[in-house]
């Protein structure tokens, strides 16, 4: 946790001590009375908090935002519904990467109860959103969209993007021979199963240009995470 993150309806009253945010506050960054720690806004500036008081009712704060938006990186990550587990650390690391959009799909070949896991639920990934923007001292949290097929993923996306789809069969061309063409790119990547061939087929139609990041078989996660980096790198962002 390199920066505190509130709701603007929390900025008005204390922050109870049990808070996981002020234990980290008082017992990790060593904060007394008086002292100053890094705090954002969701989705908003970036700014410092002082405490005022440590009192029954919880940290009393005084806070100051100054800093402008940071920004995410125009990419849209199109993911084959994993196992809640392997959810939970993508959501993490694709925060703390930058990607925007993370549309999570039930794909052909994977498991549809996964949609019914309290992850979805019961909102618990916005939790997991907001401690991976807290690890990149980032303000901004991803929009997250639930699909139950393929197709109504895909009509959902703009039409001026580069699209790519990682694929361990078909695909012909290594993601890291792409060069970006457009100012956002999407990436698809299939459950732990891959893609079936009649989604390779709608990939195909609606524009999609199968790669491959080589001939060894990743996780879905691994290739969540090396796929966004290479990206990120082609579109000259880092």
């Amino acid at each position: 946790m390199n920066i505190v993150l509130f709701n603007k309806e929390e900025l008005d009253r204390p922050l109870a001590k049990d808070d996981a945010r002020a234990l980290h506050v008082l017992n990790v960054i060593g904060c007394r009375q008086g002292d100053s720690f890094d705090v954002g806004l969701i989705d908003g500036p970036r700014g410092k908090a002082r405490i005022e008081a440590a009192t029954h009712r919880g940290l009393e704060l005084d806070f100051h935002f100054s800093e402008t938006v940071p920004r995410l990186y125009p990419v849209t990550m199109i993911i084959g519904l994993p196992r809640p587990p392997s959810a939970r650390r993508i959501l993490k690391d694709l925060t703390t990467q930058g990607a925007d959009t993370l549309h999570f799909v039930a794909t052909d070949k994977g498991e549809k109860s996964y949609l019914k896991s309290r992850l979805w639920t019961e909102g618990e990934y916005e939790r997991l959103l907001q401690e991976g923007a807290e690890q990149a001292f980032c303000t901004r949290l991803p929009e997250v969209v639930i699909h139950e097929s393929l197709t109504t993923c895909i009509e959902q996306l703009g039409d001026a993007t580069d699209r790519l789809a990682l694929d361990n069969y078909e695909a012909a061309m290594p993601l890291g021979t792409f060069q970006a063409s457009q100012e956002r790119c999407v990436l698809a990547i299939g459950s732990e199963r891959g893609w079936s061939a009649a989604e390779r087929n709608l990939l195909r139609k609606n524009s999609f240009e199968l790669v491959n990041l080589g001939d060894r078989v990743l996780k879905t996660e691994t290739a969540c995470i090396a796929g966004l980096t290479l990206i990120l790198h082609k579109m000259s962002i880092f």
